[in-house]
């Protein structure tokens, strides 16, 4: 595995924590196999029953991201001249619009989608910035079960690293409460990082005043909403609202009722009527439908 970390390194210019959540993808197709198989030679029909194994564990934008995890490990065995032919390229799962819409994603989905998101643009350049910013809002929409308006809204004085806090205004958009609360851990580093060095470079590229109070300066013609949809196709989800919705289920199993209508803004306590665990379980369909792009 670690000439195909290297091949990663070189090629995608991944994180080193992007690069071990795949090598640890690699490993999980490798220990689906039966003990008489051996994944680099496999062929499509000896992978599809392992696709199935996993479509019954992970969402469909979850199996995705190890489909295309396991489409670079061939090619990087085709382009070392291992195997010959590429048995999962482009092959990805069917998406099912309603899955994708009401389907609520686990702490485990929610975590690997922020670690596979690569903060290197694949043209270079101002692109990192671009992406190195995204994280960082992905994050907040991961984490925090932040809203677009919200987010738009943002200064950067609502951070506070040395406590691990983020202040969150309300919104009158979506009428949410004022809130306090924790940034995770494996945020810190990322926020820190475009606190002291990519938004100050973006100030430059996107030729902002550097006095603007805005913790995601835009230019005046940009929507925030622009900034939000390409980090909705970066990562296949149908709308982005289902981060959001998926913390929010999360939180109820872990907290009362008003711990979490106050960690989701809610004003009203009956908003939490939707997340009803008897419906999540039940939305939280098996995909039973596969198809190569």
């Amino acid at each position: 595995m670690k000439t195909f970390k290297i091949y990663l390194e070189k090629k995608y210019h991944y994180s080193e924590i992007t690069i071990q959540e795949k090598i640890n993808q690699i490993l999980q197709w490798k220990r689906l196999c039966l003990s008489a198989q051996e994944l680099s030679v496999l062929n499509r029909k000896e992978l599809l029953p392992l696709i199935e194994l996993l479509s019954i564990r992970y969402s469909s934008s979850t199996l995705n991201n190890y489909l295309k995890t396991l489409e670079q490990y061939y090619n990087y065995l085709v382009e070392t001249q291992t195997r010959k032919e590429n048995p999962v390229k482009g092959f990805r799962i069917k998406l099912d619009q309603k899955t994708l819409l009401w389907g609520l994603f686990t702490e485990q989905e929610l975590t690997n989608i922020y670690n596979t998101y690569s903060t290197k643009g694949h043209l270079g350049g101002q692109f990192h910035y671009y992406r190195q910013r995204n994280k960082v809002i992905l994050g907040l929409l991961i984490y925090q079960a932040l809203d677009s308006a919200t987010l738009d809204q943002l200064e950067i004085k609502d951070i506070d690293l040395e406590k691990e806090i983020i202040k969150i205004p309300s919104s009158s958009t979506y009428k949410l409460n004022d809130r306090i609360l924790k940034i995770q851990s494996n945020q810190i580093l990322e926020i820190e990082n475009y606190l002291t060095h990519t938004r100050e470079e973006l100030l430059k590229i996107l030729k902002i005043h550097t006095h603007t109070k805005k913790l995601f300066p835009k230019s005046d013609k940009t929507k925030f909403s622009s900034i939000t949809q390409s980090i909705k196709n970066q990562i296949g989800v149908e709308k982005l609202i289902i981060l959001r919705y998926s913390r929010i289920a999360i939180w109820k199993k872990r907290y009362n009722l008003r711990q979490t209508q106050y960690k989701a803004g809610y004003k009203s306590i009956l908003s939490l009527e939707k997340f009803n665990q008897q419906e999540i379980e039940i939305l939280k369909q098996a995909i039973d439908k596969y198809h190569p792009l």
